[in-house]
């Protein structure tokens, strides 16, 4: 039982808590690995407190992409790019082809930084309607996306449905998310919250999209995504572009690797329990030779680790964060206090268990508590400490 991993809290926020089932399943006719206690997506978006430009990291990762995908499908003016999710407008101002038409779509109340940033956002979730008012609007999209967005959706069938209304004939439809078999190879428990409902693979995907006329003609593996370790897969209508070897190529890997064997998720289950173990333990001898530990970075996926591991503020100080605003917020379930970096660089504490465990590279470059002489107990995939 676990309350919904963006669900910050005040400290009056205490007694109203509210904790959900957060189980893993596999189906057993198309092989989606999914959630199936679905929290409302109102309750989540709401009162969203993710900002996805908070990281420099992650700022540059989706400068990269709109680059990427102006070059490759040779964006010009007066096109359109959709990006479904927008949050705070961090991929469409990675964009930079002159009067191209920059939309976003975002349901939280994050949509109202992207306008002040000088975007359009339509404030809704995407559905076929929203697809026809765009359209009606704008014209037909050149470019989609939807980045760390498609697998949170529960009624996915009302979104895919609106997406050959609102793509050109030769638009291209880009999702990236984390993959399953990065996941479980690694054992990155920690991507599982309830904002997560779907752990993408082509082997259900593919068929899945083939019953709205859509089909994947590429895919790429990449090493760093919002989550960790994404897939990026390339969607179109029907027969309009190639379908590359590649797709082929990685529905054999998935077949071979054994995504259709319950086997491979409950070995997967034991992993998780032993780096449990470890982490804990590592924890356990830190806090016996009696240094003070805090916690550094509070991403969503940071709140499953926390509460699946019994950590509360008796373990950590508290959390050092970018974003202002989960600054003075605690972390829902354990209830550690999160702070700004300034404020955790006063207190600073000797180790800091490191949530966003994905950017430990860029932290230990560029983090000012590393150049102070703190140290990260990075948890995933084994824990460690450094530098």
């Amino acid at each position: 039982m676990q309350p919904p991993s963006n669900s910050f809290l005040r400290p009056d926020q205490l007694k109203s808590e509210k904790k959900y089932p957060l189980e893993l399943y596999i189906c057993q006719s198309c092989f989606l690995v999914q959630l199936i206690d679905v929290v409302s997506a109102a309750s989540i978006f709401d009162d969203y407190v993710y900002l996805s430009s908070s990281s420099k990291a992650l700022k540059q990762h989706y400068a990269d992409l709109a680059q990427i995908l102006s070059k490759k499908y040779k964006l010009k003016k007066g096109d359109l790019v959709v990006d479904i999710g927008c949050n705070d407008g961090i991929l469409l101002h990675g964009y930079t082809v002159p009067e191209i038409i920059r939309l976003g779509v975002e349901p939280s109340k994050v949509a109202e930084i992207a306008r002040s940033s000088g975007l359009e956002v339509v404030k809704d979730f995407f559905t076929e309607t929203t697809a026809k008012k765009i359209v009606k609007k704008h014209g037909n999209a050149k470019i989609i996306t939807a980045t760390n967005v498609f697998a949170h959706v529960d009624d996915i069938g009302s979104f895919v449905e609106g997406l050959p209304t609102l793509l050109a004939d030769d638009g291209v439809f880009v999702i990236e998310a984390p993959y399953l078999l990065d996941m479980v190879d690694q054992t990155l428990f920690d991507i599982i919250y309830h904002e997560h409902l779907c752990y993408l693979s082509l082997t259900p995907l593919v068929p899945f999209l083939a019953r709205y006329n859509l089909e994947v003609f590429d895919v790429v593996r990449i090493p760093f995504g919002a989550s960790g370790p994404a897939i990026r897969i390339f969607i179109s209508k029907k027969g309009a572009r190639l379908v590359k070897n590649k797709v082929e190529t990685i529905l054999e890997y998935e077949k071979t690797w054994g995504v259709k064997k319950i086997s491979r998720y409950t070995e997967f289950a034991k992993r998780v329990a032993l780096v449990k173990k470890e982490v804990l333990k590592k924890i356990k001898t830190l806090r016996a030779s009696g240094a003070r530990l805090g916690g550094y970075s509070a991403p969503a996926k940071g709140n499953t680790l926390l509460n699946y591991f019994a950590i509360t503020s008796e373990t950590l100080e508290c959390i050092a964060e970018t974003n202002p605003l989960k600054q003075g917020l605690l972390t829902p379930g354990s209830h550690i206090p999160i702070v700004s970096e300034e404020a955790f660089l006063e207190t600073m504490p000797e180790y800091a268990l490191l949530l966003s465990w994905n950017y430990v590279d860029f932290f230990l470059e560029k983090s000012e508590y590393v150049r102070k002489g703190g140290k990260f107990l990075v948890p995933i995939p084994a824990p460690v400490i450094v530098p």
